[in-house]
């Protein structure tokens, strides 16, 4: 009598396939689904694919044109296609590729929040995308926020993500905005509308970089939001016009933007104001980041910025709107906003030059093997803060301590609860002593 045995582990495996070993070549490449789109615009996706030697290669190819053919910017959802070349120009081993498309509609509209620094504001969009066929679209925008930043702007931009700089990512835009400034504890508002022209491009070599580099001319209105202003604020209300060039520059390894456990990253903004107008000013502001794992998943990180505007031999005074606010949850921890810089008749006013810098012990929640990934949300830190303002000594420099519970946004910000507790401070600072709110995308 026969019996039967189980299938072994061994027996139930499937066979692998080298598909390396199986020689393939593509013959044609279609896209299909283009109604506004000109072909010239797609034709980059193919070039891979032509290369290809095997079947690997070709499969290989295929999700990199896919994912090509999305940052272009012109499709809602794309889909591949593999098939056996047929026709009596097809070779032997040839294969033909197909992508179908849906383009995105004529307008997108969208309604949600943005995170700025230390404050939410509500945000509308309205889109056009591609509009004459090759990746160009204009949008309006709109955000409103009831504690600082409101602003409007029609920008129109154009990426070349389909010539023979698509490694770079380079994007050319123009925009028309009006932005209000609340700055409520020095009792007032900038207003500023202008124009913005902005090319946008990365570079690998020797170190890969994000570049941006921006033309503004503006019109500029300072205005009081009280009726005891001291006179230093006072004398730059009015109307004003600016016209600056302004780069900025990241270098951004680490692992995760949020809660980091390796990585540097490294951002500098320039600016040069004095090209027309009546304001003028050079300023510079260096913001780093270095996290080092250590064990349990405990992480070291140290954070630093520096900021310097001055004046130019244009002009004798330096626009507020431009000066540095020392202080709060995102810079100085244990100080209130603008609590640790220049006062002038009780009002804080602003920094000509400041540094801060921070250190961290940032750790996993206890149990977070328990909760798994929502516990990847949180994570807790004990910190140590120190800074000061136009003087880069140590002489009345102000530290702080602390620790606190940190949740992660959306993989772009976070928000901070920390008790704080200032160590050296200066009788005009204005504390905060206990528990201090943040929520921001930078922080020291």
């Amino acid at each position: 009598m026969a019996t039967a045995k189980p299938p072994t582990a061994r027996s139930r495996e499937q066979p692998k396939f080298d598909l390396t070993k199986i020689s393939a070549r593509v013959d044609r490449v279609n896209v299909s689904g283009l109604l506004r789109t000109h072909n010239d615009y797609v034709m980059k996706a193919a070039q891979g694919l032509f290369k290809a030697r095997n079947f690997e290669e070709v499969m290989l190819e295929s999700m990199h044109a896919k994912s090509y053919l999305h940052e272009l910017g012109i499709f809602k959802d794309v889909s591949v296609h593999i098939d056996v070349s047929r026709g009596d120009t097809a070779s032997p081993d040839g294969y033909e590729v197909t992508f179908k498309g849906k383009e995105l509609p004529r307008i997108l509209g969208s309604v949600g929040t943005e995170i700025g620094q230390n404050e939410g504001s509500l945000r509308t969009e309205l889109t056009v995308p591609n509009l004459l066929g090759r990746g160009e679209s204009i949008s309006l925008q709109g955000s409103y926020s009831s504690k600082r930043a409101n602003d409007v702007q029609l920008k129109f931009w154009k990426s070349y993500f389909h010539t023979r700089f698509m490694k770079n990512r380079p994007e050319l835009s123009f925009s028309i905005f009006r932005r209000l400034d609340r700055v409520d504890i020095s009792h007032f508002q900038n207003t500023n509308m202008g124009l913005l022209t902005e090319l946008a491009v990365n570079t690998d070599y020797p170190l890969p970089l994000s570049h941006s580099v921006q033309y503004e001319t503006s019109i500029r209105e300072l205005s009081l939001l009280g009726r005891t202003v001291p006179m230093a604020i006072r004398q730059q209300c009015g109307p004003k016009l600016a016209s600056l060039v302004r780069y900025s520059m990241i270098f951004d390894q680490r692992d995760n933007p949020v809660f980091p456990t390796n990585g540097i990253m490294l951002k500098a903004i320039n600016e040069y104001c004095g090209l027309g107008g009546n304001i003028a000013y050079v300023s510079s502001c260096v913001h780093g980041e270095v996290s080092v794992p250590l064990f349990s998943g405990i992480v070291a990180q140290v954070c630093g910025r520096v900021g310097v505007v001055k004046e130019t031999k244009k002009t004798d005074y330096l626009p507020l709107s431009n000066l540095y606010l020392c202080g709060g949850p995102l810079t100085l921890r244990g100080f209130k906003y603008g609590g640790a810089g220049p006062v002038v008749d009780g009002t804080p006013i602003g920094a000509e030059t400041y540094w801060s810098t921070g250190f961290h012990l940032w750790a996993p929640l206890p149990y977070h093997q328990v909760f798994k990934s929502f516990a990847n949300n949180f994570r807790t830190h004990v910190f140590y803060n120190a800074g000061n303002f136009n003087t880069f000594s140590v002489d009345h420099m102000r530290t702080s301590v602390g620790i606190g519970l940190a949740f992660k946004l959306a993989e772009r910000a976070r928000i901070e609860l920390n008790y704080c507790i200032p160590l050296r401070t200066c009788p005009s600072d204005k504390l905060n002593n206990g528990f201090q709110f943040g929520i921001g995308y930078e922080f020291v």
